[in-house]
């Protein structure tokens, strides 16, 4: 059973026969999809402070032995549930440590995703909106960079994606074998997804199976669904590393459930309170170019006889977006999970459009080639004007500006042969207008990854550690005075822990408050690592070892008069300065 009839699957199966055929277009996209995905996949420095971070927790799995309990610069950091860090850290263990490896999983999420997208579009609404989904959904600028990033977001988003599509498949199932798999998945992709981070993997999927009950009245599948036997699998799966870390430390389960989840949603308590409006701004920003095709797509999709298919995807997007629009804390990624849904909506508009005669709706692509037209333009003139280029990327678009010029040159070849054709009549089906718009837009994206990695190196870690490792001694000890930069330890590969000195009554200790509050002990057989100014400044004064010391150039000062003499500088890299005793 599905939501088109067969008439319409033939007529588009004849239509896409006429062209490369489905096999074709598939392989078309997959291509453009890698090159996207995996272009210059670990060319960037990681990311300050996100990506050093997990990063460097993954590889302490691997130094320590340890994978029930993360750790950061070797002190307990259970702000989140361990599976991210055991696919990065195995990821490691395949392919060695690298930026490479360590955004590998999130790269191989952003697949997992694009694949499911597909999968249901094809299957409920047709080829054409389904290529057009999954081109929308991997182009769409925030999807594209967290495909990138060492963080748990894109990882989270495929379980939720696995568990809300294993419940659709499971609805329509006629096979009772066939349903009860496809809610057995729904239940697992949950539990996995818990184990990414928290029961937010269990939240949003509950949230729109119930309003999709309510709305759709088929609260007779809550029989089929069997939920007494899923929360035993979803607690089969979540219990053993989550009652293994409150056994190893106690307490963190209060910790992580009350702390993490209720008061950073009901309270500002972890100071991320952004305005009710902030993510529509995310969204206007983040769904890029395609976010300007949101107006139509509303209108389209109200014009429409509201299919069941349609509800469910609408729910999938409206209730998360509310849901975090309520909460005290908000951060660009938490929506995230609502991407899959949103793509297939404007994916069904761009493909109804385009099916139309050309001097129709056909101009509804025009608006993301403008956009994308429009920022290298900007580039263009910013490498003659730096001063109206940002800060971050002024440099790189300088150094860069020939490559700039020429996928500009590009991108105007491919979008104006498309408009000759079409004006001619050439370009008389779906085809030439995808072609045109995948290759167009993968090519942008290339372009925002050169000018992203050249950019990354102006980041403080990967220079800093680059130019002072070899100052350093494997017997000194490095310290932190006063800062903390959370990729020193993956680009050092520090054995042991690096100093951290700061004020004695922090509420976080290098992101972490979990740690803070319980002023919790380094992995076992390591020492000490939090030191307030008075004690490390005793440890200066005995002179019983070299230190390394990192710290601001501001803060040399207050280094002077805490150990009462002035530090040797090592070297100096921007705003940082290695200094030490010896």
């Amino acid at each position: 059973m599905t939501d088109k009839s067969l008439d319409s699957r033939t007529h588009e199966s004849e239509r896409c026969a006429a062209g490369l055929g489905e096999r074709g277009w598939i392989t078309l996209f997959c291509l453009v999809c890698v090159v996207v995905i995996f272009s210059n996949l670990g060319g960037s420095a990681l990311f300050e402070p996100d990506e050093g971070r997990n990063a460097e927790k993954a590889r302490e799995i691997l130094l320590l032995g340890d994978w029930v309990t993360p750790y950061e610069n070797f002190l307990p950091t259970l702000g989140k549930p361990m599976f991210f860090y055991w696919l990065v850290a195995l990821s490691f263990k395949v392919f060695g440590i690298s930026e490479w490896s360590a955004r590998l999983p999130s790269a191989l999420a952003t697949l997992g995703n694009v694949f499911l997208v597909y999968r249901f579009a094809r299957v409920h609404l047709g080829l054409w909106e389904a290529l057009w989904s999954c081109l929308i959904l991997v182009t769409s600028f925030q999807f594209f960079m967290f495909s990138r990033i060492v963080i748990s977001d894109m990882t989270l988003t495929f379980f939720i994606t696995l568990a809300l599509f294993a419940f659709y498949a499971g609805t329509l199932a006629v096979d009772q074998k066939r349903t009860r798999l496809n809610y057995i998945l729904m239940y697992a992709a949950m539990g996995a997804g818990t184990l990414v981070k928290g029961p937010i993997a269990l939240i949003i999927p509950s949230m729109v199976i119930f309003f999709y009950l309510l709305l759709a009245r088929k609260w007779f599948l809550l029989k089929k669904m069997h939920p007494l036997i899923g929360a035993v699998i979803y607690l089969a799966i979540i219990a053993p590393w989550y009652l293994w870390a409150e056994s190893r430390n106690p307490g963190y389960l209060k910790y992580f459930l009350w702390e993490e989840h209720v008061l950073r949603f009901a309270t500002p308590h972890f100071e991320r309170n952004n305005s009710w409006y902030y993510f529509f701004i995310v969204i206007a920003a983040g769904f890029l170019p395609w976010s300007l095709l949101l107006p139509f797509t509303v209108k389209d999709h109200r014009k429409r006889s509201f299919n069941e298919a349609n509800l469910f995807l609408a729910l999938w997007v409206i209730l998360p977006f509310i849901f975090f629009s309520v909460s005290n804390s908000k951060l660009p990624h938490y929506i995230l999970p609502i991407f899959p849904a949103l793509a297939i909506l404007t994916g069904q508009t761009v493909a109804t459009s385009i099916n139309k005669p050309a001097h129709q709706q056909r101009w509804i692509l025009y608006v993301p080639w403008i956009l994308t037209l429009g920022f290298a333009l900007y580039l263009l003139v910013g490498a003659v004007r730096p001063h109206l280029l940002l800060s971050d990327i002024r440099s790189s678009v300088t150094q860069h500006a020939l490559g700039v010029g020429i996928y500009g040159a590009i991108l105007c070849c491919i979008y104006g042969s498309y408009l000759v054709g079409v004006i001619k009549g050439i370009w008389r089906d779906a085809g030439a207008a995808y072609v045109c718009t995948s290759i167009g837009i993968a090519l942008f994206l290339l372009l925002i990854g050169q000018i992203v990695k050249a950019a990354s190196f102006h980041r403080a870690a990967k220079p800093l550690a680059e130019n002072t490792a070899p100052l350093i001694e494997p017997e000194d000890q490095i310290v932190f005075y006063g800062t903390y930069l959370e990729g020193i330890p993956f680009y050092l590969r520090i054995d042991r822990p690096i100093w951290l000195v700061e004020a004695r009554r922090r509420t976080e200790v290098i992101g972490n408050s979990y740690g803070a509050e319980r002023r919790l002990a380094p992995a076992p057989g390591y020492g000490r690592v939090v030191f307030s100014y008075d004690e490390f400044a005793r440890h200066w004064k005995r002179n019983e070892r070299v230190f390394r010391v990192f710290l601001r150039k501001k803060s040399l000062a207050r280094l002077t008069g805490e150990v009462g003499t002035s530090p040797r500088i090592l070297t100096k890299i921007d705003e940082y300065l290695l200094v030490t005793n010896r």
